[in-house]
């Protein structure tokens, strides 16, 4: 007989290699172009990408006249996505607005520029076979005295979501939407709640809200696990919870603030910058410090040090007078040389003060409790700013996070049809139980004694269907109808894959069109 103390051992044993070989994809996130080494490398990680659900390249960005464009290498690009598609991913590339404030809201609110707009995005994700579009339009709210709260353009940006969400769903692609969040402080909302996040749900496949820069102008942390917790409390209760995703920085920041006032800094002295995760630890290091755990949950450590050194004083120019006459001709100057304009004065005598350095940045910890506090609420999981920025400990920590999903192969099913005089109704359901995002179906109508199809439509398995396995969401049914001749008709079901790859089948049918009511 075996003692029991062995037994224990060898199902833990057994236990981790099973986490070890069944992913558990509850971890999303961004590609920044600037950085797509780095991102990459991350998405080529088996340790990592094994978490990992989606993937967006933030590659794209948009001009006045509602197209897109490429804001860098289309190889880097193509190189990135074929990590993506290495590891079996969904590739869903991100859209920035980035155009000046005021420009894409004017786009949004005009019908015509509108579907303008649309049918671009819609043209590149099906000329570059991706699985459907993330936007973060982050300046459209702003300009000529717009705010975030204003009312008055929500109408339009539900128009577009509504509009591009229909679109690409009738192709049997994804729509995933990035904004910043909405919180309570005191009893009152607080936050962006111009991006309309309940109304806009029925058309989205993901919601992300992008939880940090809570501290900007002054030292503080950079998502503070109360806010985060207002956040996940408030968009619970306005979207289904199984397509919110929590944005969570792999990034901290830097101050350096004057700590006494009555002390003159020089030039340079006082600055803000971010940090990115793999650049905390050397900065403490180079201090001889060691970073503490803050009550945020983040990290934190600080030094002081004297400043020395020169202050300028900008020089005022003098009021422009435009002169009463135009000359024809400038001469060139004395010896035939223009001369520097001059701007600034001479450098002041050195001056000196002492600049309090505060840093707060995330660890693998502080991430894992963030992704907990989501996960517990029944949201999809958690989106990192950016891959690429993060630690390896991120990666040790999310791994011993509970399975979020049921695992296995793809799978679907076929209901039977159901006639009324010339309409053909197909219902059934579809899904890749590893993730929660609805896969796409296709499905075809052929003579039922053979021949070419007579129908044949691509659609987002995206209708909420009753029994899904726990972990996915209930967001994996399919229901359309076809208008048909009389006659007998054999209808199938096919599931569609990341990057169009054909899935398995969900069973075929048989029904008979009368053309009686």
């Amino acid at each position: 007989m075996v003692p029991r103390s062995r037994w224990v051992f060898v199902a833990a044993i057994t236990s981790l290699v099973l986490s070890a070989c069944q992913p558990n994809r509850f971890v999303t996130g961004w590609v920044p172009y600037w950085g797509g080494g780095a991102g990459r490398a991350v998405i080529d990680n088996d340790d990592a990408s094994q978490l990992i659900g989606e993937v967006s390249m933030m590659w794209y960005g948009t001009n006045a006249d509602a197209t897109l464009n490429l804001k860098a290498s289309a190889s880097s690009l193509a190189t990135t996505v074929a990590s993506a598609r290495a590891q079996g991913l969904p590739v869903l590339p991100t859209i920035a607005d980035s155009q000046p404030a005021g420009v894409m809201r004017g786009i949004l609110a005009n019908p015509a520029t509108r579907a303008t707009h649309v049918q671009h995005i819609v043209d590149l994700v099906m000329a570059n076979g991706y699985d459907g579009i993330d936007l973060d339009y982050e300046v459209f709210p702003w300009g000529d005295g717009i705010t975030k709260e204003d009312p008055r353009i929500t109408p339009h940006w539900v128009a577009f979501v509504h509009e591009l969400g229909d679109e690409l769903h009738r192709r049997g692609r994804l729509l995933s939407v990035t904004v910043p969040p909405v919180w309570t402080s005191n009893g009152a909302v607080a936050g962006y709640t111009v991006y309309a996040q309940e109304q806009i749900a029925p058309y989205v496949d993901r919601l992300r809200l992008m939880v940090y820069d809570w501290s900007l102008t002054s030292p503080g942390p950079i998502a503070p696990i109360s806010w985060v917790n207002s956040v996940i409390a408030y968009s619970s209760t306005r979207v289904p919870v199984s397509k919110l995703q929590l944005g969570v920085p792999a990034y901290g920041r830097h101050w350096a603030t004057q700590k006494y006032s009555s002390e003159t800094c020089p030039d340079g002295a006082l600055y803000r910058e971010s940090v990115v995760m793999t650049k905390a630890a050397p900065l403490a290091a180079a201090h001889g410090l060691t970073p503490t755990r803050h009550s945020s949950g983040e990290l934190t450590f600080a030094w002081t040090e004297v400043v020395t050194g020169p202050r300028t004083k900008p020089i005022t120019p003098p009021a422009y007078v435009p002169p009463s006459t135009v000359v024809t001709r400038v001469d060139r100057g004395v010896g035939g040389t223009l001369q520097p304009a001059v701007r600034l004065g001479k450098p002041s005598a050195s001056v000196s003060c002492t600049v309090q350095h505060t840093a707060y940045v995330p660890d693998g910890i502080s991430v894992r409790q963030r992704a907990e506090a989501a996960l517990a609420a029944g949201w999809s999981g958690i989106a990192i700013w950016a891959l690429g920025y993060e630690t390896a400990d991120v990666y040790t920590e999310l791994s011993g996070v509970a399975a979020q999903r049921p695992g296995g192969s793809p799978t679907g099913s076929l209901d039977t049809p159901v006639v009324q005089g010339t309409t053909l109704r197909v219902t059934g359901r579809a899904l890749h139980p590893e993730f929660d995002l609805p896969v796409g179906v296709r499905l075809t109508v052929t003579p039922a004694g053979g021949g070419a199809a007579v129908a044949q439509r691509t659609v987002t398995a995206r209708v909420t269907r009753a029994g899904m396995p726990t972990g996915v969401g209930p967001f994996h049914g399919f229901d359309e109808s076809f208008t048909l001749t009389p006659g007998t008709y054999q209808v199938c079901a096919t599931l569609v894959l990341w990057g169009g790859t054909t899935g398995p089948s969900a069973g075929c049918a048989t029904a008979t069109i009368t053309g009686a009511i």
